[in-house]
């Protein structure tokens, strides 16, 4: 682990739950912002762990092991032009983010990868503003809504993609960034090895296609 990740993981005095923290001293015009995940179609993968630390420097944990969100195209494994919220949380109590880092099992290689990503200050900035709805009711305003879900993209090869979205925004892309592959493996080397299985679907695309990497290159 590098520096950072290492200066992530040192916070134990200060861990915070997701769920149950403290009010944050920055003010947001919202009640918490959102990080999720997402893969590209076909290309699935597993969620190991997530911790944050915000601009205040306190790091939260508590995100549950799990998988990602994603979607299923039988010839097609690019991301998709609408980038949705993706499977994950609120953060509750925190301030924008400085530092988020990232297991996670790409189940169609099948590898182990990591990242610590720097939050730019470009993006928290963005976070704070609004921006009218994509849904287009007639002769009815459009709602203003918070680019306030953090939208974290893995794919094979560990390319790491990054945009921020709301409700009914379009995202915007702000980070991509390559990770590191996990030398112990799956669980931190505790599973021998053993990785969780394919589903149905991932498992009949790969039949038919190989892994199309450099399809989600920077």
């Amino acid at each position: 682990m590098n520096r950072s990740a290492a200066h992530v993981m040192t916070f134990v005095a200060i861990l915070f739950c997701l769920t149950a923290c403290e009010s944050s001293k920055t003010q947001l015009p919202y009640h918490a912002w959102r990080i999720g995940f997402i893969a590209p179609p076909n290309m699935e993968v597993w969620i190991e762990d997530a911790r944050i630390e915000d601009v205040e420097g306190r790091i939260f944990l508590g995100y549950s092991p799990g998988g990602s969100a994603m979607g299923y195209n039988p010839d097609r494994a690019a991301w998709s032009d609408y980038i949705g919220l993706g499977g994950g949380r609120d953060v509750v109590g925190a301030a924008l983010p400085n530092l988020i880092y990232v297991r996670w099992q790409s189940l169609v290689e099948p590898q182990t990868y990591s990242v610590l990503l720097k939050i730019p200050e470009h993006l928290r900035h963005q976070m704070l503003l609004q921006a009218p709805s994509m849904m287009r009711v007639p002769d009815a305003p459009h709602d203003l809504g918070y680019y306030k879900n953090v939208t974290i993209g893995l794919a094979p090869g560990g390319v790491v993609r990054v945009w921020i979205t709301g409700p009914a925004l379009q995202a915007i892309p702000m980070i991509c960034a390559k990770a590191q592959v996990e030398a112990k493996g799956p669980y931190g080397g505790q599973s021998n090895g053993k990785y969780r299985p394919l589903t149905a679907r991932p498992q009949a695309y790969l039949q038919a296609h190989p892994i199309p990497y450099g399809t989600w290159g920077c």
